[in-house]
């Protein structure tokens, strides 16, 4: 087997993500400076906003959904399994592990603990029904996976207006979880973060050992690579198919837990449909990194970044927090269109010498 050889500085400047943030900040620029705004003022500010002081923690605390949602989109990425559900698995979360935070009795602790679980385990139930549908039905899961994040969405309103919801409240809600049962903070630059920002840091270590070091990492990594390939190989398709896909959900259910629990400490119906767009964000730190976890912590730290000091921008310069929202989205495009183009490249190549030898493909298998 060749000796895989690391990331070489000079490498850094002609790699897909470099060219993808300088492309897209340079037509951010251009988007400024039309619209009669100063560039470098403007960028100044979202980096100063986003990376330092309390902007910094802020970022932190954007993090902790936006690379929970992502870790839990490249359970099921790199498996081959298109899993659009993250919003839906979220959503049905957060509510029933809101609900198990008012309604059980028990010391702080062991409320939280189970109230993570139950939002856990609802998420992965949740995630369950397309892979079912797919694995013994043949029903497309990308299709049933997009579609009842909409059941989701009504689903969780109606619940939470009527028997779930406050009585007299004037907006449809839940009533507030128990002091004793939110996740605590803990103090950084005169301020709290979640302590949940540091479950994160160890489930990216979890899955960066897991998709590296594990049985469970190899054949998830074979089934994207191919789905036949690893039947033949003897991997069961279909029960790694509900694994993969109850993992996902399970780890969408905790962020959505966590968005309750730890931050807004009762379910809030428009609020909780605005928080989705973390489940979408997690989705292209996904891409940009290339499903790996370590990637996707720095992907997600950035993202985060860039939406933190997209307000800060906006309150300094009076230029529009939405073109951080841009650059995110012509990042994605850059990094996906220079991929997609390399790809066609070797691909052609592939055609024109035979395919790659075996120890070349597995060389990369289960890499971070």
């Amino acid at each position: 087997m060749p000796e895989r050889r690391g990331l070489r500085p000079l490498d850094l400047v002609g790699h897909p993500v470099t060219v993808a943030l300088v492309v897209a900040f340079g037509l951010g620029a251009v988007v400024i400076a039309l619209t009669g705004g100063d560039p470098l003022a403007a960028f100044g500010e979202m980096l100063t906003g986003g990376f330092t002081g309390s902007g910094l923690r802020n970022t932190l605390s954007r993090m902790i959904p936006i690379v929970g949602m992502a870790l839990a989109f490249s359970l099921a990425f790199r498996s081959g399994v298109l899993n659009l559900g993250g919003e839906g698995q979220m959503l049905m979360g957060a509510l029933f592990g809101t609900m198990t935070a008012i309604v059980l009795p028990g010391p702080g602790p062991v409320v939280i603990v189970a109230a993570l679980l139950v939002g856990a385990a609802v998420g992965a139930l949740w995630a369950l029904l397309p892979a079912l549908g797919q694995t013994k039905f043949q029903v497309p899961l990308l299709i049933t996976s997009l579609l009842l994040n909409y059941v989701a969405r009504a689903t969780t309103s109606y619940l939470v207006r009527y028997p779930f919801g406050e009585p007299g409240a004037a907006f449809a809600s839940t009533v507030a979880v128990p002091e004793s049962n939110r996740i605590p903070d803990f103090p950084f630059l005169g301020g709290g973060i979640s302590i949940s920002l540091f479950f994160v840091f160890g489930l990216v270590a979890l899955l960066a050992v897991v998709y590296r070091r594990s049985v469970f990492g190899y054949e998830t990594a074979m089934l994207g690579f191919s789905g036949p390939f690893a039947r033949y190989g003897g991997v069961d398709v279909e029960r790694k198919t509900l694994l993969v896909m109850a993992s996902a959900g399970a780890i969408g259910g905790l962020v959505g837990s966590h968005l309750v629990l730890g931050e807004t400490y009762r379910y809030i119906d428009a609020d909780m449909i605005a928080q989705t767009g973390f489940a979408w964000t997690g989705l292209m730190v996904s891409l940009l990194a290339a499903n790996r976890p370590v990637a996707i912590l720095l992907a997600g730290f950035f993202f985060a970044g860039l939406q933190i000091g997209g307000f800060a921008m906006e309150r300094a310069t009076k230029v529009s927090w939405q073109l951080a929202e841009m650059i995110q989205a012509l990042v994605i495009v850059a990094v996906v269109s220079r991929l997609g183009l390399t790809w066609r490249r070797r691909r052609k190549l592939g055609e024109e010498v035979g395919p790659p030898q075996p120890e070349m493909e597995t060389a990369h298998v289960g890499e971070v």
